[in-house]
């Protein structure tokens, strides 16, 4: 008789344990907790053109861009060209601005790159990016390589 109770004990005991998780999963749901956000009326940001001069060991890239209602921002990566299959390796993120209300009234951003070596030739791309997340498509890449000055 005694055995009797104690699995009735337990099956009751398992039962309120199953009632008790699925009310916690219910009354807690699932997803983050926030009021949901309005869609964006902007439209996503504008990579317009990307222009480059190279002095010396030094990259100018003149990016201009649009789009993007509460600022805009850049990335600029960057990878080295293998020289025996003449072929960018690994992208890396070179430099990044993160998108501020100061640069969306300022559509035309100069960004200097150190090229560090004249015996290593780099490839660089740019894509803007908004404040909410959305990205441009990426720029054309631009080859870039040290001059020396004394040759």
């Amino acid at each position: 008789m005694r055995c009797l109770e104690s699995t009735f004990g337990v099956i009751i005991m398992r039962k309120f344990l199953l009632l008790f998780v699925i009310t916690a999963f219910l009354l807690a749901g699932c997803g983050r907790k926030e009021p949901p956000q309005p869609m964006a009326e902007s439209a996503p940001p504008v990579l317009i053109s990307v222009e480059h001069i190279i002095a010396g060991n030094s990259l100018q890239l003149d990016i201009k861009m649009s789009g993007g209602a509460n600022g805009i921002g850049y990335q600029i990566d960057r990878a080295e060209i293998d020289p025996h299959c003449n072929c960018p390796g690994i992208w890396r993120r070179h430099h990044e601005e993160l998108p501020q209300a100061k640069n969306f009234k300022r559509p035309s951003i100069s960004q200097l790159v150190n090229l560090k070596s004249s015996k290593i030739e780099y490839v660089f791309r740019v894509r803007a990016v908004d404040s909410l997340g959305r990205f441009s498509e990426w720029s054309r890449t631009i080859r870039a390589r040290a001059e020396e000055f004394f040759e």
